[in-house]
């Protein structure tokens, strides 16, 4: 019978749902139906932010970096996400496997083996093309943009979301809950709904977009390999097959699902690495990796902070300002996620497990497979630059893999790597999705099984949409864009919410273990007398 009666208070939160339903609609429809004349206009707008907000977004990635090692190493880290003692829901390896699965995507084994190529042709802080300060500056910079900042983005909203549900024992899952410690009630009010509402578009937005990576190399791995014509119906037919994948991971649940899903993902992404670590110049891809986090922990302060004012390159904007922004409108997703499944283990140990693990996971596909290519370009096996500009990226990608022994196997796992990443991704958005969209989870911390396939499909149907009418995705990723201004002001309110959170918890734990002492000396003395 409670259990029946706590289903029952389970409701959709109709306001947010439908809210950010409407809100995708009215963004999404003109897009499809004017894609040129919105191409324009959000291209507009997303240069507007990149070179007039730019200073914003550094200040910002600097700002979650400091947090996370301050909340770390101080007496907030040691807060335990449960009860005292109780042992962490899942095992490291999985807890790592789900984080790192959730936070990248597709999208590290599309960039992990051809960003440096950008940057090679293109380099930053004035280093002259073609030099061998380009080459060790190109496989830095990746690491650089993937490493421990965009994953201290990701990690400061865990800590206010995991302190509310494991520590003062909540049941609502939602990103505006992070701010209640700072804005008090009002997060029952209309700023709570628009902090949902643009947290559920923003991720269904820059999610979405991750397709536009993920199914073109796919799409180009599978032509390859079996000669098949590349078409929008095999897009569409890649996209359909992802989405029963997640939709049958989502519905399964956390354990069954994602846990199985990133589990294996991770197995299959670290054997592909090796494969290519041994099978490629492996002296080469040792020594370069070595000496771009050398180049990292040497210029990474200016890296962080350099916005080239003076030589307007417009490089910083183009990528380092993009990435923190993109990370940005991811953060209240992976903060959440991350937080749900940390059950167990310290403030510490959740943030400095994030920034290790999922820093090292995308540093071994940089340093492996990007260093594999750029031994290609350097050594005269093949001309990388040129083929990327013929080809363009997801074919450069294939082309690569295919100078590796058994070539063809090769990419045929990495389509299934990028099949299952795809998955894991969208998996663990319509789970948060789901609990962000209704008034709170039930017993079992999980949201409704039926709101998880909902948001799973809904996921799937926006890109399918574009690949039909011909628009292009990276519309969408500008649109999710602008909503990274905000979420960045969430993100910052979170942090301070869970100061305040843990400050007035701890005064009231004082003041009642004070009233004890107190009514125990009133006992002896009365007593006495």
């Amino acid at each position: 019978m409670k259990t029946n009666q706590n289903m029952k208070k389970v409701k959709i939160d109709k306001t947010v749902f439908f809210g950010a339903m409407i809100a995708l609609l009215a963004v999404s429809l003109p897009i499809i139906i004017f894609p040129e004349a919105s191409a324009k206009i959000l291209n507009s707008v997303n240069k507007f932010i990149i070179t007039k907000l730019g200073s914003f977004f550094i200040w910002f990635g600097l700002f979650c970096l400091i947090f996370c090692l301050w909340i770390s190493f101080s007496r907030y880290g040691k807060v335990r996400l449960g009860d005292e003692g109780e042992k962490p829901e899942f095992s490291s390896f999985s807890w790592a496997a789900m984080l790192f699965c959730a936070g990248v995507g597709a999208g590290v084994v599309y960039w992990g083996v051809i960003e440096w190529v950008y940057y090679y042709k293109a380099p930053p802080l004035g280093v002259a093309v073609g030099s061998w300060q380009a080459a060790e500056m190109a496989a830095a910079y990746g690491i650089f943009h993937w490493g421990p900042m965009a994953w201290a983005i990701y990690s400061v909203t865990g800590c206010a979301v995991g302190y509310i549900i494991f520590v003062r024992k909540g049941n609502i899952l939602k990103l505006s809950e992070a701010c209640r410690g700072l804005i008090g009630n009002r997060v029952d009010g209309i700023i709570g709904k628009l902090i949902d509402i643009s947290f559920i578009f923003g991720i269904v937005g820059g999610v979405a977009t991750s397709l536009g990576l993920g199914s073109p190399l796919v799409t180009a791995g599978l032509s390859r390999v079996f000669g098949i014509k590349e078409t929008p119906g095999l897009q569409i037919g890649i996209l359909f097959l992802v989405t029963l994948i997640f939709g049958f991971s989502a519905y399964s649940g956390l354990k069954k699902g994602i846990k199985v899903l990133s589990d294996l993902n991770v197995v299959l992404a670290i054997g592909i690495v090796l494969f290519v670590f041994l099978a490629g110049n492996t002296i080469f891809i040792l020594e370069m990796g070595t000496t771009s986090l050398g180049v990292l922990a040497t210029n990474f302060f200016r890296m962080s902070t350099w916005l080239d004012p003076a030589g307007k390159s417009m490089f910083p904007q183009s990528w380092t300002v993009f990435y923190w922004a993109w990370w940005a409108a991811y953060a209240p997703f992976l903060g959440m996620f991350i937080a749900r499944i940390s059950k167990g283990r310290t403030i510490k140990q959740m943030v400095m497990g994030s920034l290790i693990y999922g820093s090292a996971g995308c540093i071994l596909f940089f340093a492996v497979l990007g260093n594999y290519g750029l031994d290609l370009q350097l050594s005269g096996k093949m001309d990388v630059v040129a083929t990327l500009n013929e080809l363009g990226g997801p074919q450069t990608i294939i082309s690569i893999l295919q100078t590796l022994p058994f070539g063809k196997l090769v990419i045929t796992l990495v389509v299934v790597l990028s099949v299952t990443f795809m998955a894991t991704s969208y998996d663990s958005a319509s789970y948060i999705l789901a609990a962000n969209s209704q008034t709170q989870v039930g017993e079992n911390g999980e949201p409704i099984r039926w709101l998880r396939l909902v948001w799973a499909f809904s996921l799937a149907l926006i890109p399918i949409g574009f690949i039909l009418l011909g628009s292009p995705l990276k519309t969408l990723q500008t649109a999710s864009l602008v909503f990274g201004i905000p979420v960045c002001i969430i993100v910052i309110m979170s942090a301070f919410s869970f100061v305040k959170m843990v400050k007035v918890d701890i005064k009231e734990k004082k003041l009642k273990q004070k009233a004890v002492i107190n009514e125990f000396e009133d006992d002896e003395f009365e007593e006495a007398v």
